[in-house]
């Protein structure tokens, strides 16, 4: 369908179950994605700048708890109160330039482009107003990471990028793995691409990759010490890295507790943590730039890893993740929606509207909007109805399918909405 290039690998433990490349590393080439296709991983890169600074913190080059103030000369008198904890933890209250800049936008490429935009962020962050009391909140800080790769910088003693490298890469034998922006570049790097957004008809039917419709993203910079988002990798390399968050090997078992224990927000030391996913408990963390995106998700007490990166930037690798992690639990899982969408009469929609009473209690209002239908409950979410048929619909916000089945009187009696493998059946109310 064109929604996906990249690779893919799947391990429990200790056996790699899936591992291949597809679509093109280089559509333009037509140059094959492969395992050993390297790949940017943006947010990725969080879990090593945390456990650089944990590291640092073991060998008694770095207090967590002290003010960053204590190795940064140059931080404002606002900074006394932020510790490294918080900086790790995305409780800093430091603003995130991501969302002032706009991922993707015009302003977004105009000032990441420059190769002093990592340098400039460092800056901004130290002129900005917190957003919030230190330790008080979560919320999410891609600047307050690149002010953590300066601490660690200035803790060590050394660049930044000769702390990952030496500390973290090269001992967990990531060889095809570095820092942006450092050294040779990388031989095998994907090109990364993105698109114009299409109409659901487009989309359902599907696009082959080489149809002319993927744009090349510019390159940016990101020069360190961008402890947000340095990290050049492959599926390979981040399986290894897998391994050695299993413990034992590089990373002592408590390290990797301290790392998987959330706090606020539920995010631990650069992982988010699930209490609950399919019943076990899960770890993760994405990244996301432009033309690249990646998802690393482990299942720790399974020992279970699904790694997936993508040079198309609009790849849905959320619902990829879950489907993949229901497959190899045994789990409900859907496949990719395709169909042709159709036209339907005032008649066709009139006879679906109403209200209808799910199974569980709720009740679901199916609406005629200026554009498409949408179905709707209350508090929870409101879903737009791409019709594939006069009784059938794809469902973008879930990615399911909505599915009616109509009474003797020629009006919807009951519906169906099937997303993440499972079925939501309710029966038409009285209004």
């Amino acid at each position: 369908m064109g929604g996906f290039s990249g690779a893919v690998l799947v391990a429990r433990e200790g056996r790699v179950i899936l591992r291949k490349g597809y679509g093109f590393s280089d559509v333009e080439r037509r140059v094959p994605f492969t395992p050993a296709t390297q790949h940017l991983v943006a947010s990725v890169s969080k879990m090593f700048t945390a456990m650089a600074a944990l590291e640092l913190r073991d060998a008694g080059r770095l207090d967590l708890d002290a003010p960053i103030s204590t190795y940064l000369p140059d931080a404002p008198a606002a900074w006394d109160s932020i510790t490294s904890r918080h900086l790790i933890h995305h409780t800093s209250g430091i603003p995130d330039y991501e969302e002032r800049l706009e991922i993707g936008s015009e302003k977004y490429f105009a000032f990441m482009t420059r190769p002093e935009a990592s340098r400039e962020i460092y800056e901004q962050a130290k002129r900005d107003t917190l957003e919030f009391e230190p330790g008080t909140k979560f919320h999410y800080s891609n600047s307050a990471y690149i002010v953590l790769s300066h601490v660690i910088e200035r803790a060590a003693g050394r660049p930044f990028a000769d702390v990952v490298r030496t500390q973290l890469l090269e001992p967990a034998g990531m060889k095809s793995s570095g820092v942006n922006g450092v050294g040779k570049p990388p031989a095998h790097l994907a090109v990364g691409y993105t698109h114009r957004s299409f109409g659901w008809d487009t989309v359902l039917a599907g696009l082959t990759l080489d149809s002319g419709h993927l744009r090349r993203v510019p390159k940016l910079p990101l020069l360190p010490p961008e402890g947000d988002a340095w990290l050049y990798s492959t599926v390979d390399d981040l399986y290894r890295w897998s391994q050695v968050m299993d413990g034992g090997k590089l990373i002592e078992p408590s390290e990797v507790a301290e790392a998987f224990t959330p706090g606020l927000g539920d995010y631990g030391a650069g992982w988010f943590i699930s209490a609950q996913a399919f019943g076990r408990r899960r770890v993760r963390h994405n990244g996301i730039l432009p033309g690249y995106v990646c998802d690393f998700v482990k299942f720790p007490d399974d020992r279970a890893t699904i790694i997936i990166v993508s040079n198309l930037d609009r790849s849905r690798l959320q619902r990829i993740a879950r489907d993949l992690s229901a497959l190899l639990f045994g789990q409900p899982y859907d496949m990719p929606v395709r169909g042709k969408v159709v036209a339907l009469t005032h008649e066709q929609t009139t006879a679906l509207e109403g209200h209808y009473r799910m199974t569980d209690g709720k009740s679901l209002d199916v609406r005629k909007e200026p554009e498409f239908l949408t179905a709707a409950i209350k508090d929870q979410f409101t879903a737009g109805l791409i019709p594939l048929s006069p009784t059938r619909f794809y469902m973008p916000l879930s990615d399911g399918i909505a599915t009616f089945e109509l009474g003797a009187d020629g009006r919807a009696a009951r519906v169906n909405l099937h997303y993440s493998g499972e079925d939501h059946f309710g029966d038409r109310a009285a209004p």
